[in-house]
């Protein structure tokens, strides 16, 4: 019989498992979920109408107050801060630029980056380390920070638990299941970005003693001169909770919504892998931006098409007086008002998109870090609801699944033998 070779039987190569990085490539289509980008808006409105609400307040600062009659029905425009783009951007869809009457259409999306949601968090967190800020502008930047906090652990905390069981187990969950999640577990999801808060005002709070010791007459300068090395100590850990918690306040969110856990567990899970895995955290932020840069390119390339071809494709039955009493930004008619209400549902669904990315990206990251970190299966993900009814399914056994009355036996076996001796003698 003559040898035979043996066939060679390809198989794929499993890329994702030798390089499990390349789930990030899985973003784009967790994000253009529609039940994400719902939440997502509506977040993005409710922190425009907040910070317009917190302008009215006393202690509101006074450049940053405007009128409402601005608001209605231009654009809508809410002015927290003139540094913040993504809170107080135009929601402008349609600008008509005519001259000699000849039209063109220029859809403007306000120059938005991934990285914009963070914003709404981290620049009332570098208010409150202003020097010399003064106590209004403190109080201000506190209610924006919680409200931030709130808003993002409610619409964040669902969406990041959506994405969580599309990524781990490829199923959906509802609107009204994810938010009863995060409503479940939003006193978790608020407590875990505000917990450092608590160690940095400890350190904070021992620089300020050393500062006081300035008032002491003749020698406070010299004492703190000489203690000046540990405020430098201070400043250290403080800068290093500080850094951790403006990267990684999203991921701790994302914790709690694929563990399932409390605040405390999302905030030390965080610390610990950005500390023993910042290099490929910081591969990953970089391969997440750089994929998220050619997805937002495309979504704001297809929103300009939708934009132009509605309007080149409406106007070719319009006279020119509807077409400028539609576009033309001299016209205050009900109609130009309805129309450009149109393009600021678009500007607001791009909005939506850019934070619905955001989120579920960072739940993605989470998955591969802690992947790296401990070894966990990229698809395991916590769902006490879920174990709950698969405990309640079981079926009883042994014991618990008999009928006959239970005769319980005494725990020393010595006692059993000594008693029979007792009745004997008795």
């Amino acid at each position: 019989m003559m040898n035979q070779k043996p066939s060679l039987i390809s198989e794929p190569i499993p890329y994702n498992t030798i390089f499990p990085w390349l789930h990030l490539f899985r973003i784009f289509r967790l994000a253009v979920d529609f039940q994400k980008i719902m939440l997502a808006s509506a977040a993005f409105l409710l922190l425009l109408l907040g910070n317009h609400l917190f302008n009215t307040l006393p202690f509101a600062p006074p450049q940053q107050v405007r009128d409402t009659e601005q608001l209605l029905p231009q654009n809508i425009q809410f002015y927290p801060q003139a540094s913040d783009r993504f809170l107080q951007q135009r929601l402008n869809s349609i600008k008509i630029l005519g001259e000699n009457s000849n039209y063109t259409i220029f859809h403007e999306l306000n120059e938005r980056t991934l990285l914009e949601p963070m914003s709404s968090f981290t620049r009332p967190v570098f208010t409150l380390f202003n020097v010399g800020t003064n106590w209004s502008s403190l109080a201000y930047a506190t209610t924006q920070l919680l409200w931030a906090v709130i808003v993002w652990s409610l619409f964040g905390g669902a969406i990041t638990r959506i994405a969580a069981i599309q990524f781990a187990q490829d199923e959906h969950i509802g609107l009204r299941a994810a938010l009863r999640f995060s409503l479940k577990r939003i006193l978790s999801l608020v407590s875990a970005p505000l917990l450092p808060f608590a160690g940095i005002g400890f350190f904070w709070v021992l620089c300020l003693l050393i500062g006081l010791l300035g008032y002491i007459p003749g020698v406070g300068e010299t004492i703190v001169s000489l203690f000046w090395g540990l405020a430098y100590l201070f400043a250290f850990v403080m800068s290093l909770i500080l850094l951790v918690t403006l990267a990684g306040w999203p991921l701790m969110m994302a914790t709690i919504s694929v563990e399932d856990s409390d605040g405390f567990d999302g905030l030390s899970r965080i610390f610990s892998y950005l500390f023993g895995r910042i290099w490929y955290f910081l591969w990953l932020v970089i391969v997440t931006l750089c994929y998220g840069a050619v997805c937002l390119f495309f979504v704001e390339l297809l929103l300009t098409f939708i934009t132009y071809l509605s309007y080149w494709g409406v106007t070719w039955g319009l006279s020119d007086d509807t077409t400028n009493q539609l576009f033309m930004p001299n016209q205050n008619s009900l109609a130009r008002t309805i129309t450009l209400g149109w393009g600021k549902v678009l500007s607001i669904l791009f909005s939506g998109f850019i934070i619905s990315f955001f989120w579920s990206a960072n739940t993605v990251i989470y998955f591969l870090l802690r992947k790296c970190d401990d070894g966990t299966p990229i698809d395991h993900i916590y769902n006490a609801d879920a174990d709950e009814e698969q405990a309640a399914d079981l079926p009883l056994a042994g014991v618990a699944k008999s009928e006959e009355p239970v005769i319980e036996r005494p725990v020393n076996p010595e006692q059993s033998e000594e008693k029979p001796e007792d009745e004997e003698t008795s």
